[in-house]
């Protein structure tokens, strides 16, 4: 059974953060995604404020990257969580964005190494308390972790793909359409046969970009900024196949930096963003989920913003997931 969830962004004030997770579990999602980014609140520490005070949901942190928070850190918070909350803790880690580290003064080096190395290193402190990596890297953890942790690797490119599938417990696939879905699962099947494993044993999560509304153009305007910034961290191939000119690229990557969201109004195209999100009216929700259990994923995570009325399209959602499950579609 396919299990749906819903994405956070802890930008807003923390009452409006409780309000919206309370209202998320009491309509029955089971978990929420903590989205992390330097420029909004720790998800670690909402986390923590979240769980303490919200016992109806699990928790889940990412996408996480060791070039921000080094592995040993990542641990360390994370046995920290579960102390608060044994069981209903998930942790989510990947590579970064590349153009929000380069804005940091930081540069990816070796991204499939460094989150393979991290997945090591938090695994072996959570379930062993040390662990050893070459002789001058050492750590330990003088405490006992509670509970166990999943593990999800948030990929995108094709080598990052398949690495989830071989390393993690679950995946968080950041697509929207179904195509980009359907090519996903086909690169994390790749790593699920090289470790031996089957796809039974991982949880599929399709990280969807939502926003609903009976006004389309309402809708678009919403979703527009989240769209630039996914567009702006896509692989090659994603790119190539939405045919977007390169100096178009450059501006628009331009803009995500500076947060210059009237720009990008004027940069990206309805076409565009209905290709890398879910808008309009709900009705376009509910077939494109269909699409997706088809091809095999297990969880939904209703990703942010949802729409321009959020308690709405939530609600909306929810007839969406009653309806589907009434008729036993997955």
């Amino acid at each position: 059974m396919t299990v749906f969830t819903v994405e956070v962004v802890p930008k807003d004030p923390l009452w409006k953060i409780d309000l919206l997770t309370y209202i998320i579990g009491d309509l029955g999602f089971p978990g929420v995604w903590l989205s992390e980014h330097p420029h909004n609140r720790s998800s670690f520490i909402i986390a923590s404020h979240l769980l303490k005070n919200i016992d109806r949901v699990w928790i889940g942190l990412g996408v996480v990257n060791p070039y921000t928070v080094n592995p040993f850190v990542i641990a360390q918070l994370s046995a920290s969580l579960l102390e608060i909350a044994p069981g209903r803790v998930r942790l989510a880690i990947g590579a970064g964005d590349k153009t929000v580290l380069e804005s940091l003064g930081i540069e990816r080096v070796k991204p499939l190494e460094k989150v393979r190395e991290a997945a090591t290193i938090i695994r072996k402190l959570l379930t062993e308390k040390r662990i050893t990596l070459r002789d001058n890297i050492h750590g330990r953890l003088d405490f006992n972790p509670r509970g166990n942790l999943l593990l999800y690797v948030g990929a995108q490119g094709p080598r990052m793909l398949q690495l989830s599938g071989e390393i993690g417990d679950g995946v968080l696939v950041n697509y929207s359409a179904v195509e980009d879905l359907r090519w996903a699962y086909g690169e994390v099947m790749k790593g699920v046969e090289k470790a031996g494993k089957r796809i039974e044993e991982i949880d599929l999560a399709a990280y969807l970009t939502i926003s609903l509304d009976v006004d389309l153009r309402r809708a678009v305007k919403t979703v527009t900024p989240y769209a630039a910034y996914i567009l702006s961290g896509l692989p090659e191939k994603i790119i190539d196949s939405i045919d977007i000119e390169e100096d178009k690229m450059v501006k628009i990557r331009e803009a995500v930096q500076r947060a210059d969201w009237l720009k990008l109004y004027d940069l990206l195209d309805v076409e565009v963003v209905e290709r890398l999100a879910i808008v309009g009216h709900p009705k376009v929700l509910e077939e494109r989920i269909r699409e997706i259990v088809e091809i095999g994923y297990t969880q939904i995570v209703v990703g942010a913003p949802t729409g321009p009325r959020t308690l709405w399209a939530l609600k909306e959602i929810k007839k969406i997931i009653n309806d589907l499950n009434n008729n036993r579609i997955y």
